[in-house]
């Protein structure tokens, strides 16, 4: 058996954690319609469910949905009309982190925020994080849900948090250093980007750094087991482990345990989670090999509580049980549902595209890719799908290379690709993550 942040959630069985999940999401029903003119709407016809089951015939939330309900904030109710709390009582807000529309905002009274760093506690000790640990958190921006929440959630567990993000490249380099960090939390592609960059700044390998517990997360990918060998690799890592959270919910809701094999759900005691058909809306079960959509809701927040999210993420199921003794299901993060491409009849995601090339021909790329799209809003291919692919300087035969990898592509996916291959360092990267995907520049 493995240790515990909160051993009486962590152990529970999934049966009596969806027990426990009904209570709560039952009250939580009351408090919402009565304080929010978005939810007296929203779940007008809507008291109360008797089963787990019946969880499908309220409806869902959505980004958009929530944006909307924000238009119409004032300084009385700054959060609009999923505003649940006075905000005299609203001591922090914090904003998802998308790059599109009108940012959402969501806030937390005192009980929240004790909650957050509760949660973000079992979050980041399940994914390693001890009290005699010096964590370089290299997420940049406060405001965000994988900025100050993180921060707090280390420092609940006693940990020396050191806040790195935010400065120049240089700057956090010698920080790390300095400061003589034993573990780092950053974005996937920002890890890499830390540890092939090392040298160029400090003159050292990442290894030469002493950082054993690498956090990642943001973006799929460090299911990949070649991106995290190389990761592993660089840092000389004792321990490489994937997270994730979502800012509409919580920070960190999943992230592995020793095994290192899936991620574990760490948020039991303050968030309910189904596992959805994306297309139908009805549950699906969670078994081994299952994929689906993540519907949240927060059943304890008091602020702005959020009923049934549609994440939007599509999951796989990796497993129920583990010898670390947890018992909630551990999964990866296939893709988001709206990133799925569609070639002629076949769906298939970017991510799914970068692990087939990226498991394949390991030893003669950088780990990098690209799908590159006409237009933002382009998803339907009627001709191959083309696909930026960088290549180590060593490789003599692209030709040979470029067949292969689009053979196996096809092989695998029943998609065709155009892999065009390009030296490194050609695919931008970036400080917090490096998208799978990319527009063409006119």
């Amino acid at each position: 058996m493995g240790e515990y942040w909160d051993k009486t959630f962590e152990t529970m069985s999934w049966d009596d954690t969806h027990r426990y999940w009904l209570d709560k999401f039952n009250l939580l029903i009351g408090y919402v319609k009565a304080n929010s003119g978005f939810y007296g709407k929203h779940l007008e016809k809507i008291d109360g469910v008797s089963s787990f089951q019946d969880l499908t015939a309220v409806p869902v939330m959505t980004k958009n949905e929530i944006r909307e309900a924000q238009l119409a904030s004032d300084r009385n109710n700054p959060l609009g009309s999923i505003q649940t709390a006075g905000t005299g009582d609203i001591v922090q807000v914090i904003s998802s982190s998308g790059t599109t529309g009108r940012p959402v905002y969501y806030g937390a009274t005192q009980k929240d925020l004790e909650a957050w760093r509760d949660a973000l506690a079992a979050f980041t000790y399940n994914a390693g994080i001890r009290k005699n640990d010096i964590v370089a958190h290299v997420v940049g921006t406060p405001i965000f849900a994988g900025g100050e929440p993180y921060f707090e959630g280390m420092r609940h567990i006693g940990a020396t948090v050191v806040w790195a993000g935010g400065l120049a490249t240089e700057r956090l380099f010698e920080t790390l250093r300095n400061m003589h960090c034993t573990a780092i939390l950053g974005t996937t592609s920002f890890d890499l980007y830390l540890a092939e960059n090392c040298k160029k700044y400090l003159g050292v390998d990442a290894k030469e750094l002493g950082i054993k517990k690498i956090l990642g997360g943001g973006e799929p990918g460090l299911g990949e087991e070649p991106l995290r060998r190389r990761i592993k690799e660089l840092w000389d890592a004792e321990a490489v482990r994937e997270v994730m959270g979502l800012a509409d919910i919580m920070p960190g809701m999943w992230s592995e345990c020793e095994e290192e094999d899936g991620m574990h759900f760490t948020a039991q005691k303050y968030v309910m989670v189904e596992l959805t058909d994306p297309d139908t809306g009805k549950h699906l079960p969670w078994e081994p090999g299952v994929c689906g959509e993540p519907v949240y809701t927060t059943i304890l927040r008091e602020a702005t509580p959020i009923v049934r999210y549609a994440s939007h993420d599509y999951i796989r199921v990796e497993a129920v049980e583990c010898k670390c003794g947890r018992t909630s299901p551990k999964m990866r993060c296939i893709g988001r549902v709206d990133d799925m491409l569609i070639y002629k009849a076949m769906n298939v995601f970017p991510s799914a595209i970068r692990d087939v090339i990226v498991k394949g021909f390991e030893e003669s790329l950088t780990g990098y890719i690209q799908v590159v799209k006409d237009t933002a809003a382009q998803v339907r291919f009627d001709s191959a799908i083309p696909v930026d692919i960088e290549v180590l300087p060593s490789i003599q035969d692209k030709t040979k290379l470029k067949r292969d990898i689009e053979n196996k592509v096809r092989e695998l996916l029943v998609v065709k690709i155009e892999a065009n291959l390009v030296p490194p360092e050609t695919i931008e990267r970036t400080a917090y993550k490096t998208p799978l995907v990319r527009v063409r520049s006119k």
